[in-house]
């Protein structure tokens, strides 16, 4: 099991919670995702996911990631 941290920018509330969890939820080899709006992280889990590809889901979700902990 892998798992990868990321701050993000521009989480404010739930909604956003929501649809970024959905968004990189749906990449190839996530199992699970964390938001934590007070921290501004994002800690993904999976087998062999493609980091590129759960930056690309959260660019796509409208958010920014500021760096890859």
């Amino acid at each position: 099991m892998t798992e990868q941290r990321y701050h993000v920018m521009g989480m404010t509330c739930g909604r956003c919670a929501d649809k970024l969890g959905a968004e990189v939820g749906g990449v190839l080899g996530v199992n699970g995702v964390q938001v934590d709006l007070d921290t501004g992280s994002v800690t993904v889990t999976g087998e062999a996911f493609d980091g590129a590809k759960v930056c690309a889901a959260i660019a796509g979700a409208g958010f920014e990631v500021a760096a890859v902990l």
